[in-house]
């Protein structure tokens, strides 16, 4: 996306009309004043029955539809008024559309008298001024929106010099001729035939028409001398297609929808198009480079954000004459350049602006200022968070600040998990959160309060409860028929992808991956995308299919270089190599402020599986830690772990009773490979212990382990899982033949075989 050009200084002298009068505008006069001439007044039934269907009130309130739309739209073309009268939205009959452009057809073929009539009989005969009605009715009300809109135009035109006049009844013809030409059957109504000789004709008349050919011939002198010259930036020609009305509408619409609904708002290009033509036709207006900022935001454009947030403020504050008007400019151009540098992760940038910011605001005692700083200097530095988290609560409780007082304690909760808090005072705060959200009217913020529990369950291993508090953003979106947080939305419907991808639904997950990716096609498609590569990755691995997964890791990298070392490292053990995979993930194990707690506990289970010698120790030291924050799921993983250990290191009765322990915390879960895992390795523990007891394997139980197997080969399969289903497959086919199903064993032995198959395709 291309930058605007922002530099030059709009000249706004005192005399100069700051809004025009365009084709646009007399085309809406002209078809208004139509329809009041033709259609407004009350007139006998006519003998014509194709016209009653225009007598009607649906005619009358489709009508009014249009008037209001073609008043508050920016400028549009004679074709696009063609297509937008005749597409059917306003149902509109043919009859009134032909005798509408006939009657543009008229005033486009003859001179400015006709454009100069009808501005005397809106005047005149049909708009209300507010004065009492005492001799006949108005037709429009003075106060109405087409009233303005009427009495505005009005005043421009009255304003406009001659050779302003002639300029714009000019370029209606110049627009209307060119379209004319496609629609046949179109002719000027027949005007009285004047007779031209003298002697029937008054001395008052003779000498009228003296007059009207002298002022012809100076009209034509002057288009020869006005053709002539090449000043371009003359005001009797500046085109302005946007009132001023219409921008700060226009303006107030896109910034509402960005924020809260960006689907139905304008698309980049699109909105970048439309930001252009308004700054030509109104380049003073400082609202514009705010929405162009929010648009670059969009596409992640870093200069032409900071090109127009600067330019912004900086017009915002040459227009200000107060000293301290002026000072609340310069903090808060800074607050913003502050978030505008943490948005492309620029952390440093972004501390030295905030470090500007509260200099400016100490100064003058802008304590709103500086509670916005302050939660913005937590979000940025990593020491003394307490502190401040502690500080902006209560002094916002007592600013009155109720969106960043919420704010706060949601991120006071979020403190607590990351800093091993127990549970209970967690949910406690969010419990406060929730409830001043309510009394408050903070609707947005009771959605990230709901993302931000599924977040918490989902870290404490609890993914029902986080499926279901996702559930309740959606719920929450569609009972208000409006978004209030975009970026919940968004998060809590890539919480149910995963959970349908940890489901084993991978056909289910691409078309809501489809939907979503529709819905935020540009802000906050990071969450979506990072879904999207996880589907992918999954598959790849389950299937065996090492170069997908390895493009879909590396691609992880784009939104989350930490989740995407840590697949390449889960990629390189399923592969067995050993090395790479340790490598990989080795700084991921530090104790520091940028490694979370689950990306360290997952760095060491890769690296426990890669070196069988130091496994047992690194899987303790990752045990204790999960049990220290409370991480109850990823505690059950990792006593999975252990109890594979203890099964080669021949404790298969300790591996089976901490196994037994483990399993109703995984089924706690929804992740299908997980269950699936666990159930496979129980059997191999009871099998181990069986074989270390010294039974002998009975019928009975051969058959009770078979048909565990078969249960848990249908999960595998559910989800792809190849290597799995060969190690069952293999398990089945040495019971069979233990058992003496000769069929069922080489129906095994043909699965293997097909399994083998895949795998050296791939």
């Amino acid at each position: 996306m291309t930058t605007i050009d922002f530099t030059a200084i709009p000249n706004t002298s005192a005399n100069e009309i700051q809004e025009n009068v365009t084709t646009h505008n007399i085309l809406v006069l002209s078809l208004i004043s139509h329809y009041i001439k033709e259609y407004a007044k009350m007139y006998p039934r006519p003998i014509d029955r194709s016209l009653d269907h225009v007598r009607t009130s649906k005619f009358h309130r489709t009508f009014s539809m249009l008037a209001l739309h073609l008043i508050q739209c920016p400028d549009l073309s004679f074709s696009e008024l063609i297509n937008l009268m005749s597409c059917g939205k306003y149902q509109l009959s043919k009859v009134f559309i032909q005798s509408f452009y006939a009657e543009v057809y008229e005033m486009t073929t003859t001179d400015l008298s006709m454009v100069v009539e009808m501005f005397k009989n809106l005047d005149g005969c049909s708009l209300e001024g507010g004065l009492p009605k005492v001799h006949q009715i108005k037709i429009v009300n003075g106060s109405s929106p087409v009233g303005i809109f009427l009495r505005r135009v009005m005043v421009f035109f009255n304003k406009m010099q001659f050779l302003q006049t002639e300029a714009v009844i000019k370029e209606v013809k110049n627009h209307c001729i060119a379209e004319f030409k496609k629609i046949k059957g179109l002719k000027p109504q027949k005007k009285k035939i004047v007779s031209n000789k003298k002697e029937d004709l008054s001395p008052e008349a003779t000498e009228m028409i003296k007059i009207t050919k002298t002022i012809n011939e100076i009209i034509e002198m002057i288009n020869i001398n006005y053709q002539g010259s090449s000043n371009q930036n003359s005001k009797y020609n500046k085109a302005r297609s946007w009132s001023p009305r219409q921008v700060e509408l226009f303006i107030a619409q896109q910034v509402k929808l960005l924020k809260i609904n960006e689907s139905v708002a304008l698309d980049p290009p699109t909105l970048q198009q439309k930001l252009k033509e308004i700054l030509r036709a109104n380049p003073d207006h400082f609202d514009v480079h705010y929405l162009n900022y929010l648009n670059c935001l969009r596409v992640k454009e870093y200069c032409g954000a900071v090109n127009s947030v600067q330019h912004y403020f900086s017009r915002q504050t040459f227009r200000v004459i107060n000293v301290d008007e002026k000072s609340r400019g310069y903090r808060y151009t800074s607050l913003n350049m502050a978030i505008l540098n943490a948005f492309f992760n620029h952390n440093e940038e972004a501390i030295s602006y905030l470090k500007e910011s509260i200099a400016v605001a100490h100064q003058v005692n802008d304590h709103v200022c500086l509670q916005h700083a302050l939660m913005w200097m937590y979000t940025l530095s990593k020491k003394n968070k307490s502190t401040m988290l502690k500080c902006s609560v209560t002094r916002s409780k007592e600013l009155e600040l109720h969106q960043i007082t919420s704010f706060s304690l949601q991120s006071m909760a979020q403190y607590l998990v990351e800093n091993a808090e127990t549970p209970a005072i967690v949910f406690e705060i969010l419990k406060k959160s929730e409830i001043y959200n309510y009394f408050n009217g903070l609707t947005d913020l009771r959605m990230t309060n709901n993302i931000q529990k599924a977040a918490i369950w989902n870290t404490y291993g609890y993914q029902r409860i986080s499926t279901i508090h996702s559930l309740l953003v959606l719920e929450h979106d569609q009972c208000n028929k409006e978004v209030y947080n975009i970026e919940s939305k968004c998060i809590a419907m890539c919480n149910i992808i995963n959970d349908l991808i940890a489901h084993g639904d991978y056909y289910l997950a691409p078309i809501l991956i489809n939907e979503v990716s529709h819905i935020f096609p540009y802000t906050h498609c990071k969450f979506w995308i990072m879904a999207e590569q996880y589907l992918n990755f999954t598959l790849a691995m389950n299937r065996e299919e090492w170069p997908k997964a390895e493009l879909a890791a590396k691609q992880m990298a784009t939104v989350n270089v930490t989740e995407s070392a840590l697949r390449l490292g889960e990629m390189y053990l399923k592969k067995e190599d050993f090395v790479k995979a340790t490598n990989m993930v080795k700084e991921l194990m530090e104790d520091n402020e940028e490694n979370m707690v689950l990306t360290r506990l997952r760095a060491y289970l890769i690296v426990a599986k890669a070196n069988e010698s130091a496994a047992l120790n690194l899987l303790m030291d990752a045990k204790l830690i999960a049990i220290q924050y409370h991480l109850m799921y990823m505690t059950a993983i990792i006593n999975v772990e252990i109890a594979i250990v203890l099964m080669k290191y021949d404790f298969p009765h300790k591996a089976l009773r901490l196994l037994q322990e483990t399993k109703q915390h995984i089924y706690c879960g929804i992740n299908v490979y997980n269950k699936a895992f666990t159930d496979l390795q129980i059997i191999k523990a009871k099998m181990m212990v069986n074989i270390v007891d010294e039974f002998d394997h009975s019928n009975e139980f051969l058959h009770k382990i078979y048909n565990k197997l078969n249960k848990i080969a249908e999960k595998f399969k559910s989800i792809e899982a190849i290597t799995e289903l060969k190690e069952i497959t293999y398990l089945q086919a040495l019971i069979a033949d233990e058992l003496d199903m000769k069929q069922n064993r080489n129906k095994h032995a043909m699965e293997f075989r097909h399994l083998e198959e895949y795998k050296i395709q791939q």
